[in-house]
């Protein structure tokens, strides 16, 4: 991270530094923001596919666009044959310079010259001093999205239709998909996070509110092998796309040996899934130390834990925000 608070001077900063903040973060109202957002974002896809280029709205077409640039960028800077490394390849760092330098392009065809914007487009994409990538950088580009919408790049139809999450964050996991196979990023933290995949845990989220009303039981318990051609049915949920994914990643052996908490999502209910995997983000991605240490605040997500007279408007605004989220997420089914 530190590169990016080189290269974006002010804009960002590292807030979350020891005990004593991390403690206050688990309690603020920047923290309930995320939560909020997620949940939102959440309730917008149940029951949606994944969303095609051509039929995206136009704010969220050019941000797929965008991210198919990120992608295509990964070409100019291909791992070398031969090149001494441990774990991923070092022209990672070269490429992650490369898009540090663009992100202010990408993000001005969006309409905005925001350094703090660009900052969190770039903490998207992973760690290029470790070379590795993890929730907590899934975590970053959904801040980016809630700094699009705070500056009004996206609007509120935008985001309740279903588009930032069917289009924007399934083309994000794509994208991703691109740059850990193309530098053989490391996974950030444990392999395999929660025996879920080695990188990722909010398209899982957003995948099982795709299917909230479809059968479920696809994987076969005796076998522990999937029962469904999981890469012929990616349009229709990123869950789809994801268990493609680590079901190609593990080879020959069975699921339910390799991803064993994945192999059980498959055999419950869509939406149990659902409210689960959203209180797993709340408490495994926000709540850890190890993970919102290299969280990025400036004035899209402000480190508001120094006030010391009490709760702000601002935060007193979200907690009655989140409760209607709750509520209606309850209703749905979906919610925690």
């Amino acid at each position: 991270m530190a590169a990016l608070e080189e290269a974006f001077g002010d804009a960002i900063q590292r807030q979350i530094t020891d005990d004593a903040s991390f403690a206050k973060w688990k309690t603020s109202a920047a923290r309930r923001e995320i939560v909020a957002f997620v949940t939102r974002l959440n309730n917008s896809c149940v029951n949606k596919p994944n969303l095609t280029i051509d039929a995206a709205p136009p704010q969220v077409r050019k941000l797929m666009d965008a991210l198919r640039q990120i992608a295509k960028g990964c070409d100019q800077y291909l791992p070398k044959p031969g090149e001494a490394r441990r774990y991923g390849s070092p022209m990672f760092r070269d490429w992650h310079a490369w898009l540090v330098s663009s992100t202010p392009e990408l993000v001005s065809t969006l309409g905005s010259d925001n350094a703090e914007l660009s900052a969190r487009l770039a903490a998207s994409f992973g760690d290029r001093t470790r070379i590795d990538y993890g929730t907590g950088h899934e975590c970053a580009f959904v801040v980016f999205l809630l700094g699009c919408f705070k500056l009004h790049l996206l609007n509120d139809e935008d985001v309740d239709s279903g588009a930032v999450v069917c289009g924007c964050f399934a083309e994000y996991v794509r994208t991703c998909r691109i740059v850990q196979r193309c530098f053989g990023l490391e996974p950030a933290g444990s392999k395999g996070v929660w025996a879920l995949d080695d990188y990722q845990l909010l398209p899982f989220l957003f995948g099982c509110s795709q299917l909230a009303d479809e059968s479920k039981g696809f994987g076969d318990e005796d076998t522990g092998l999937l029962t469904v051609n999981a890469s012929s049915l990616s349009q229709r949920s990123m869950f789809y796309e994801c268990l493609a994914f680590v079901d190609e990643s593990t080879g020959t052996t069975p699921l339910d040996v390799a991803a064993p908490i994945l192999f059980n999502l498959t055999m419950q209910p869509w939406r149990t899934n659902a409210r689960r995997l959203l209180r797993l983000f709340d408490e495994e991605v926000l709540g850890q130390k190890p993970v919102v240490q290299h969280m990025l605040f400036g004035e899209l997500l402000r480190a508001d834990w120094d006030v010391s007279e009490g709760p702000s408007e601002e935060s007193e605004r979200l907690m009655r925000m989140k409760a209607v989220m709750d509520a209606a997420n309850r209703k749905l089914g979906i919610g925690s």
